[in-house]
């Protein structure tokens, strides 16, 4: 698992959230076609390598982190498709827009998937 490779971890549950408020706006509030167009930012509150998301998800379900493999993402090639190492965000704007204190944690988003 990439340890040099950060995400922003979101859970289905804040996007439904997301996804429904800004319907609600265009749809049930009469949005203004003149209105400014806004761009946020839609990820979870987590800043999150890949090996970060392996190793909370060993440690949710009583697994060595040892089982975990930690390697550097290659700097060119690798096989993927090419993008930034650290495509987390700032969700600040969207959680003030939504009327929320955060988006769920990683921790959350383990708990949440392995009930």
């Amino acid at each position: 698992y990439f340890v040099n490779e950060f995400r922003s971890v979101v859970h289905i549950d804040d996007v439904i959230v997301a996804i429904r408020h800004f319907l609600r706006h265009a749809l049930l509030e009469n949005a203004s076609d003149e209105e400014e167009t806004r761009l946020f930012n839609l990820g979870g509150s987590t800043r999150a390598s890949r090996y970060d998301i392996a190793l909370e998800v060993s440690n949710h379900l009583g697994l060595s982190p040892s089982s975990a493999n930690a390697v550097n993402r290659p700097e060119t090639g690798g096989g993927g498709v090419s993008s930034p190492p650290d495509i987390s965000m700032n969700v600040d704007k969207i959680t003030e827009e939504l009327g929320v204190s955060k988006m769920k944690s990683l921790k959350e988003i383990v708990q949440s998937t392995f009930k």
